[in-house]
């Protein structure tokens, strides 16, 4: 008896971990590396469009961020604060394309159906029917820290 409940409470405690590696339930293998890729690509042409000493001090940023001393709203500012004008506008430009791109490979993936989550709202519409700005340091933290930084930093 001791056996099996400790077999149904393994299995248990083993099932939020294999939904949680799944991502998207709906996600293909090939779809999650043509996201990953895009993700790369926009982080490679982002930091391409700061200057060498900006590279190295955004960078130690989302370090200080990945390991759990900095806020992500704090690091946010923090990058902000480094960033010129015009990285900023290049930066932006970025995530913006890499939108773009996801939207368009899941609509692919989907035959024109919309990412998930954005069913019966029109194109631009956040939630709450707010969409906060875009904004260069929190496009710089989401392609560059760890989606585990990310998840555990969106945690209540």
């Amino acid at each position: 008896m001791r056996t099996f409940l400790f077999a149904i409470t393994l299995a248990l405690c083993a099932a939020p971990v294999a939904a949680a590696a799944q991502g998207f339930p709906d996600m293909t293998p090939e779809l999650q590396a043509q996201m990953q890729t895009l993700r790369d690509t926009a982080k490679t042409n982002s930091f391409n469009a700061l200057s060498a000493d900006h590279r190295i001090k955004v960078q130690a940023i989302i370090t200080q961020f990945g390991n759990g001393s900095l806020a992500m709203a704090d690091a946010v500012t923090q990058i902000d604060a480094v960033l010129t004008p015009d990285e900023s506008t290049a930066v932006i430009a970025q995530g913006q394309a890499l939108r773009d791109a996801m939207r368009k490979a899941f609509a692919d993936a989907n035959g024109g159906s919309p990412p998930p989550g954005r069913e019966g709202r029109p194109p631009g519409a956040g939630g709450q029917g707010q969409r906060r700005p875009p904004d260069a340091g929190r496009t710089l933290l989401q392609v560059a820290a760890s989606p585990d930084a990310l998840r555990a930093a969106m945690q209540p």
